[in-house]
């Protein structure tokens, strides 16, 4: 007959064993403007689960995870697809009169801002009816959009006039005009609002804004940088560098770049994963997203996508 003493560690080496580590989910989605379809990514499962039509060349993704939306920006076939998270399945299409490329959601979920690359316009829309919209002429090619913590405020990368443009959400007007280097694209905030990431692509620069101040510096970055992504800890930029096939891991406290890993070729979007510590980049040039380890800044592995991955935007819904 057991004694109570054995019987008790029995009973908690049984429970210890049986309770599973329950990792947090994560999802990834892919916009492969080459096949006219997004890849869905379950990041712990390191695959492709899924794969959705979607409109033609999609290029932009922004995520409500309250909502549990997925927008997607198809600047061919002038609309925007709206995926449900829960089946993965799109449920409906926006319809716009102009090219989307870059989104960017409102923290609050109420607002999905729409970059029209061609009309050099932002399209506000109402996330609980689509049909109320709003519109602010802003600069030449408008691309890379990102929305205040407080979502009182919108950055707006303008390629083609060589600045940042700021915009009140409230009364959507253009209060702020910040110049930065040439063909600015990506844009990234930190997590506290302090400081504005801007990737130049011509000049092979990222500029830092300090957004109360508006005092700017620059990093070098390597060949055609395109996109950026600030960690939840506020220490390190990600930044992707097309010609180079590399991102560069770069340290804020010092503005030094502190690691370059050799990704796919042709990176351009780059997205953070809170919940896992991960940094996935898409390669344009070779159908796969890359996976670092934000810990390490080791590259862990690739993804094989559809043709042509960009994923500009925040493409990724932590759950943690």
């Amino acid at each position: 007959m057991l004694s109570m003493k054995k019987l008790i560690l029995i009973l908690l080496f049984t429970s210890c064993a049986c309770a599973p580590t329950i990792k947090p989910s994560s999802m990834a989605y892919i916009t492969n403007q080459g096949d006219n379809t997004v890849s869905v990514i379950d990041i712990q499962q390191n695959k492709v689960i899924d794969t959705i039509k979607v409109g033609k060349a999609p290029v932009g993704v922004a995520i409500s995870s309250k909502l549990k939306r997925v927008f997607i920006s198809n600047v061919e076939s002038n609309n925007i697809s709206v995926i449900d998270t829960a089946n993965n399945k799109v449920i409906e299409s926006i319809a716009l009169q102009g090219s989307p490329v870059g989104l960017a959601m409102a923290p609050d979920h109420n607002t999905l801002y729409v970059a029209d690359w061609f009309s050099d316009r932002i399209i506000a829309i109402n996330t609980a009816d689509y049909s109320q919209r709003r519109e602010v002429m802003v600069a030449k090619a408008p691309a890379g959009l990102v929305v205040s913590a407080d979502s009182n405020t919108l950055y707006v990368a303008a390629r083609d006039s060589n600045e940042v443009a700021v915009v009140d959400t409230k009364s959507f007007a253009v209060i702020k005009r910040i110049a930065v280097g040439a063909h600015p694209f990506g844009l990234s905030l930190s997590n506290d609002g302090s400081y504005l990431y801007v990737v130049n692509v011509y000049d092979n620069t990222v500029s830092v804004i300090n957004t109360r101040t508006l005092a700017q510096s620059k990093i070098k970055m390597g060949e055609h940088p395109y996109c950026a992504v600030a960690s939840a800890d506020n220490k390190t930029l990600y930044v992707t560098n097309t010609q180079d096939d590399t991102v560069s891991v770069i340290d804020l406290a010092s503005q030094q770049t502190v690691a370059l890993i050799d990704v796919g070729m042709t990176p351009e979007g780059i997205s953070y994963d809170v919940a896992n510590k991960f940094v996935l980049a898409a390669s344009w040039g070779e159908n796969k997203v890359s996976v670092i380890d934000a810990r390490t800044n080791n590259l862990k592995g690739h993804i094989s996508t559809g043709d042509k991955s960009r994923a500009f935007g925040q493409f990724i819904l932590s759950e943690q």
